[in-house]
Order: structure tokens, then C-alpha cells, then sequence
């Protein structure tokens, strides 16, 4: 082996030993990505965040960031917020490293005492001392995100106490994107998302039991639509009711008020013909099973 090659082997090497996101079945880098979301919690959050990420699908065209406050871990061992929700998520759960490239349907959390900034598709950590001031870690991010991604992000402000996200996703609404604040009324600390309303028209407040949901619906809306024909009639009629939710709220914004009265359409349209198909299922099954004349 020639100098040159070792020195390229050696390298690679390297590369490898690193705590690299290994491939994911279906994902696409940066440059294919249809969707951005990034969550903010603080106190509270670790359980809210697990509800969220059971209603978000495997097959999510979006790469999902998240950023709870958490101090860096000492003394006793605690489970680390990847492991957590990964006991929940369907997707893949990583926590992030420098430089780390996003992929789509991949949920990257911040790690303990450090924030995270976009730089293009790239996630870029640092040590993060928030001093005596309120930490601003989610308004880092989702400032960031609106810089790069414009109005293929989607910011969530979920339960906590102060105001970061505040900033952050009124930059979110700036650039175009989408916003969603937990209701404040059913939150288990109200603080954050209170002070997110407070001088935003947010494009959607939701109960945490539809937030999941939503984003999986939501980062379609720059996709191909998912119609739902493979889909149980159970799924596609909770859909249209948290559609018919959604739609009164989504007057300010028109672009994605169109699409959801698309999917609207094409909800209502499966469900007749299922239903149809059941139906005749059932009666074939009834002729079967009567007694022959």
C-alpha cells in the first residue's frame, strides 16, 4: 500500500469509528428534504413529546428536530431523552452530532447542556451555559430552520415554563412556515405556549392528542397527498374530524387552507367508496351463509 493509500484508509477509518447515523431505509439528504419540523418544550415535555411521536408514521417526508430544555446529566444515571421516546417513535430516534447531515424520517434530539443551529441541511451543536437569563436554546433552532428552510418548516411550541420559542416561532411564521402551539389549557405547564400566542396568529392551536397527527398530515401538504384508500375507515374518519379542526383554523393562511380542503375531499370521497365495498362484502357474505331456497 502506497503512502498516499494508507493515509486515505486511515481516514476512512475515522470517518467510520464516529458516531455516524447509519442508513435509513427510504431516507434522502438534505437537499430532498420536502419538510422541516422542529419542537421546543421545557418542563413537562418528556412525556408530552412521547404522546406526539406516536401518531407520527413511519414514512414521514419530513426530518423532525427536537429541542428540550435539559441541564447536562450528573450524579445519578437518567435515561436519556432518545432512548425515552424511542420507546414510542416509529421512526428512528438519534441523538445529534456536529456536522451531522439531515435525513428525512429520522427524529434528531439535541444532547443534555448543548444547543443546535442549521447551517444549509448541516446540524452544528455547541456547549450551551444559559447564566442567570432564560435559556433560548428552541429559538436558536427554529431561527435557524426559518433561515433554511423558509415555508417547509413547521414549529411547535409544547408545554413549559418562560418564553423561548416565543422569537423563534414568530421567525418560523415570518419565513412563511407553518406554527402550532399545544393549547395552552391542557398543557401540564402553560407558560410557553401562552407567551407563543401572545402576539402571534399562530396557524394552529391543538390538544397534544392531535399535534402527532397533524405533522403527519401537515408534511404532506408539499408532497404527493396521501389519500388514505390503505387505511382503516376507523383512521379515515378520525382524519376528517380533526380535518373539519383544522380547516377553521387555517383561514389566514390560504395555501395550506387549500390543501386541506383537497384532503377534505378526498377523505370524504374514500370513505363512500369503502364503505361501499363493505357493504357489499357484507351482503355477498349474508347470501353465502343463508339457507338455499
Amino acid at each position: 500500500m502506497t503512502r498516499k493509500n494508507k493515509r486515505e484508509s486511515t481516514a476512512g477509518d475515522r470517518l467510520r469509528r464516529r458516531k455516524q447515523l447509519p442508513e435509513v431505509t427510504g431516507g434522502r439528504l438534505g437537499s430532498s428534504i420536502e419538510n422541516l419540523v422542529v419542537i421546543g418544550a421545557s418542563a413537562g415535555g418528556h412525556n408530552a413529546l412521547k404522546e406526539l411521536l406516536r401518531d407520527v408514521s413511519e414514512n414521514i417526508p419530513a426530518a423532525l428536530i427536537i429541542m428540550l430544555h435539559t441541564p447536562r446529566p450528573s450524579g445519578e444515571p437518567q435515561l436519556k431523552l432518545k432512548d425515552w421516546i424511542s420507546q414510542a417513535a416509529r421512526v428512528p430516534v438519534v441523538e445529534i452530532i456536529d456536522r451531522e447531515r439531515l435525513r428525512m424520517g429520522v427524529v434528531y434530539v439535541v444532547p443534555p447542556g448543548m444547543s443546535v443551529a442549521l447551517s444549509g441541511s448541516m446540524l452544528h451543536i455547541a456547549s450551551y451555559d444559559r447564566g442567570p437569563g432564560p435559556a433560548t436554546t428552541i429559538n436558536i433552532l427554529f431561527e435557524s430552520a426559518a433561515k433554511c428552510f423558509g415555508d417547509r418548516v413547521i414549529g411547535v411550541i409544547l408545554t413549559g415554563l418562560l418564553r423561548d420559542g416565543t422569537v423563534g416561532l414568530k421567525a418560523v411564521h415570518d419565513a412563511g412556515g407553518l406554527t402550532i402551539v399545544q393549547d395552552p389549557a391542557e398543557a401540564e405547564y402553560p407558560e410557553m405556549p401562552t407567551s407563543a400566542m401572545k402576539d402571534l396568529p399562530v396557524t394552529f392551536c391543538l390538544r397534544l392528542s392531535d399535534i402527532g397527527v397533524t405533522l403527519d398530515l401537515l408534511a404532506r401538504r408539499k408532497a404527493r397527498l396521501e389519500t388514505g384508500l390503505a387505511v382503516s375507515v376507523r383512521t379515515l374518519k378520525e382524519r376528517v374530524a380533526l380535518l373539519v379542526r383544522l380547516i377553521s383554523q387555517s383561514k389566514r393562511n390560504p395555501g395550506t387552507h387549500e390543501f386541506l380542503l383537497t384532503e377534505m375531499a378526498t377523505l370524504e370521497q374514500d370513505l363512500r367508496s369503502i364503505e361501499k365495498i363493505l357493504d357489499q362484502v357484507s351482503a355477498d357474505a349474508e347470501e353465502r351463509t343463508s339457507p338455499s331456497k
